[in-house]
């Protein structure tokens, strides 16, 4: 059990990342007065965009890569927020850091990772994580591996 509050594995899924217990189910975040203004808070992460300009992440772009891969849009799974993630990020496979950074934004923005959020806090949870996202050790990671496998 990681500080943050869920269980981490190397087949991480939304099926086996779990709310610790005393945790909010996803519709009733914790401490809502502490969840931070995502789309005003400045980017201290990586660059999402390679293009060489500064793009400022905003709900739209963030909508517009969610539209893609969301079935249902009333709310937004934990693979969902991971899949959208990827996208956004063009990440065709991730590592367990990638995964533990998706959890720890859940954990800021919703109390904790749940099986699935609302579809404005799922978007929310890709943003927080998109820019605080500083990159896996590389020397750690093998690029051939999907980390969800």
């Amino acid at each position: 059990m990681w500080p943050d509050g869920f269980q981490y594995s190397e087949a991480s899924t939304a099926s086996t990342l779990m709310c610790a217990p005393g945790f909010p189910a996803a519709e009733e975040p914790w401490e809502t007065a502490a969840v931070p203004d995502v789309w005003t808070m400045p980017s201290r992460g990586m660059e999402w965009c390679d293009c060489g300009q500064h793009h400022e992440l905003d709900r739209d772009i963030v909508l517009g890569f969610a539209r893609d891969l969301v079935d249902d849009q009333a709310w937004m799974t934990h693979d969902e927020v991971i899949d959208t993630a990827m996208d956004l990020w063009k990440y065709i496979s991730v590592c367990r850091f990638f995964l533990l950074a998706i959890g720890r934004s859940a954990s800021v923005v919703n109390g904790g990772p749940a099986p699935r959020y609302g579809f404005e806090r799922g978007m929310e949870i890709v943003a927080y994580f998109s820019k605080t996202w500083q990159g896996c050790p590389e020397e750690i990671c093998d690029p051939t591996t999907d980390g969800r496998d």
